[in-house]
């Protein structure tokens, strides 16, 4: 078996083992996380790229979560992986203090924490919660956060006030826990670049011309949407953290809705091939009927004419993408590159609650940026 410590290059991803040895892990366990089917969606669309989904009907959040990836085990995984998210944050959380920010005193910074809206510093501080315990991912101290940042809605006791706004941003699942606090840095660094994207209109990306992609998968994926008819456009996305963020929208005339995904990675052909498999992965679901929270509404998804740029505006994928050095090192030195990058931007250290226990086949972890934002609605502005 491969050894937890090493990195294992897949299709699209980096991961700690084979998917072999994942689905290994894992699959005795579903009926222990409430899983009780899953499913190949792939073939309700005409793409072709694998999309999967895993079924937890008493679930307490989602009871449905969709997966993709470059071959149908690595969606499988995929949606298992995001179920068993899910099952965690359901789970009571231990309680380290009871009371007001004020008489606390956490070491987080409450202002800079999400909320359901804009309160002043001296409400927050007033406000009576209770704290649970995670740790700062660069000094490795202990820090008090509000569980509600975890917790949802109907988990809460009645006393609670709907202050904290409990979002799946920055919450991972992995084979180690070095794995899971990566992928769940690149989630917060995606969604933060994308918000401050939108609250600049969109001037932050850069169009890219899907022909000049030169990775493999990605020319692959690429292929199959042309094949299938879609009009795709992808974009790269500044932002301060030094760290490649895409985004990707579809469209079609058969189902002429406009469905987007986003991807952050060091390595820029992952982080543009997770935005479009994303982005085929949500028309899937869209498609099926699967997602409990898809808005019933027809005029909420975003339909209006798609016209993709002219080929003479729009930049070469080689020549933007040149500037980024992935980063060295396992699972554990990347968190840690990650976490650097995110604390002077921010001002404040990254923080990782730990949703595991130890006899569980995968880590699962919700990473708090304080002073990072993500969007209130699930959908990309284009």
């Amino acid at each position: 078996m491969t050894g937890v410590d090493e990195l294992v290059a897949l299709p699209g991803t980096v991961r700690a083992r084979t998917p072999e040895e994942t689905w290994e892990a894992v699959a005795g366990h579903l009926e222990r996380f409430g899983i009780t089917r899953v499913a190949d969606l792939t073939g309700l669309d005409v793409i072709g790229l694998p999309v999967w989904t895993a079924i937890r009907p008493v679930s307490r959040t989602l009871s449905t979560s969709q997966g993709k990836g470059a071959t149908p085990l690595l969606a499988k995984l995929s949606a298992v992986m995001e179920a068993i998210e899910l099952w965690h944050v359901e789970q009571p959380q231990p309680v380290a203090a009871h009371g007001p920010a004020a008489e606390v005193a956490p070491d987080c910074p409450v202002a800079a924490l999400p909320t359901t809206a804009p309160y002043p510093e001296h409400a927050l501080a007033r406000t009576v919660c209770e704290w649970t315990t995670g740790t700062a991912l660069m000094s490795g101290k202990e820090v008090l956060l509000p569980v509600d940042l975890v917790r949802r809605r109907g988990q809460r006791p009645a006393w609670t006030p709907d202050v904290w706004r409990a979002t799946s941003t920055g919450l991972a699942c992995g084979n180690t826990r070095d794995e899971a606090l990566l992928h769940a840095l690149f989630e917060v660094v995606e969604r933060d670049v994308l918000y401050r994207d939108a609250q600049s209109g969109g001037r932050r990306r850069t169009l890219i011309d899907p022909r000049t992609v030169d990775d493999p998968l990605g020319r692959e994926v690429i292929a199959r949407l042309a094949a299938a008819g879609m009009a795709l456009e992808i974009a790269l996305v500044g932002g301060p953290y030094g760290l490649p963020v895409c985004v990707a929208y579809l469209w079609s005339e058969d189902y002429p809705v406009v469905f987007a995904g986003g991807g952050c990675h060091s390595h820029p052909d992952i982080a543009l091939t997770r935005a479009v498999t994303e982005a085929a992965q949500s028309r899937l679901a869209a498609i099926a009927g699967t997602r409990d929270d898809l808005p019933t509404d027809p005029g909420s998804f975003e339909t209006p004419s798609f016209r993709t740029a002219r080929n003479g505006a729009l930049a070469n994928w080689p020549e933007m993408t040149g500037r980024y050095t992935p980063a060295g090192g396992g699972f554990a030195e990347q968190a840690l590159h990650v976490a650097a990058r995110v604390a002077p931007i921010t001002g404040h250290e990254p923080i990782a609650l730990d949703l595991s226990a130890p006899d569980r086949p995968v880590h699962a972890v919700q990473v708090v940026c304080p002073g990072t934002r993500s969007r209130i609605r699930r959908s990309m502005p284009r």
